[in-house]
């Protein structure tokens, strides 16, 4: 089934790991994009807008009834949003609020990305859409009155507003989390690593290429006021993910041990009921293997630093390696 066009989009946090590829992504199907965010957007792929749009106003005249804004501007980071949850509220809920208000005012579709981290950690897996919510951390329950506002929005003005439930996301332009941790670990050892917890937290991984395409995806065969899983389906134990990456860079004798510590607003699992995206033509195209092995040349042999922009769409401090 060919994608329908989206015309024109407003990305937020466009230069954050998930907003570059979105951008890339929409600008190679002939969408007209205007990236927005803190931090300068260098790609060639779409108009740039440096500005912050927690200020109001930021988006009046960018927008109109046939723009669809896919709003990542947000922090992403648990263990920061529990280190400082005022920060945390201002990047991603105050963002938020003023993107709604544009979009009421210009009739604009919005995609809003929210997390499983939303769910509480006592729930049956796979997780469907309509699993109990309860916020582990402020970094979750920022999303979570995100999902709520975005309802409220629906249903009082008839804004056209779809949510994304982003599991575990990674792949070449990933900046932190545990793949990435991984990898430089054993760089920098190969011998030996350790890893949080005791090694059986369990996450759902999609790369980069299929979350992107499944947030276009939602954007154009989605339905207003629905939120959707954005994941793979297949669970994947901490302990066998760093085994395996281990096993890709040519080092299958490591020694793996847990610290059996974790931190303040970590979930201990957590993977996705999909059969509601499917509904749409979804399922992940780049199996773990090939999408690892992306990663991991890109990791090693890419001439990059360890850091990302420091926008509203992402922290780049070095936090400890848990399995997200």
């Amino acid at each position: 089934m060919r994608e329908p066009d989206i015309a024109r989009a407003v990305v937020t946090g466009a230069s954050g790991f998930i907003g570059r590829a979105l951008v890339r992504h929409l600008h190679l199907g002939g969408t007209e994009v205007t990236a927005v965010d803190r931090k300068p957007f260098i790609e060639p792929t779409a108009s740039a807008i440096e500005a912050d749009v927690a200020e109001p106003g930021v988006l009046t005249g960018l927008l109109d009834s046939g723009t669809v804004v896919f709003h990542l501007a947000a922090s992403a980071d648990v263990a920061l949003s529990v280190d400082n949850p005022r920060r945390d509220f201002e990047n991603t809920f105050r963002g938020l609020f003023e993107v709604l208000e544009a979009a009421r005012t210009a009739g604009s579709r919005i995609v809003f990305p929210s997390t499983a981290s939303i769910f509480d950690p006592s729930n049956q897996l796979p997780l469907p859409e309509r699993a109990f919510p309860r916020p582990s951390s402020p970094y979750a329950a920022g999303k979570l009155a995100g999902e709520a506002y975005c309802h409220a929005y629906h249903r009082c003005y008839g804004l056209d507003v779809r949510i994304a439930r982003l599991f575990s996301v990674y792949g070449v332009g990933m900046f932190r989390f545990a793949i990435h941790d991984i990898v430089r670990k054993i760089q920098r050892n190969s011998r030996e690593i350790t890893i949080l917890g005791d090694g059986s937290q369990v996450r759902d991984y999609l790369y980069i290429d299929d979350a992107v395409r499944g947030l276009a995806m939602i954007a154009t065969r989605g339905s207003a006021g629905e939120e959707y899983n954005l994941a793979s389906g297949i669970p994947v134990r901490l302990i066998h993910l760093t085994r395996r990456i281990a096993m890709l860079m040519g080092h299958p004798d490591i020694v793996i041990k847990t610290s059996g510590q974790s931190f303040p607003g970590d979930t201990p699992r957590w993977y996705a009921d999909i059969s509601k995206i499917e509904q749409l033509g979804f399922h992940s195209a780049i199996d773990l293997d090939a999408g690892l092995e992306r990663t991991i040349a890109w990791l090693v042999d890419g001439d990059h630093a360890d850091a990302s922009p420091s926008s509203v769409s992402g922290r780049t401090e070095a936090r400890p390696l848990h399995a997200r």
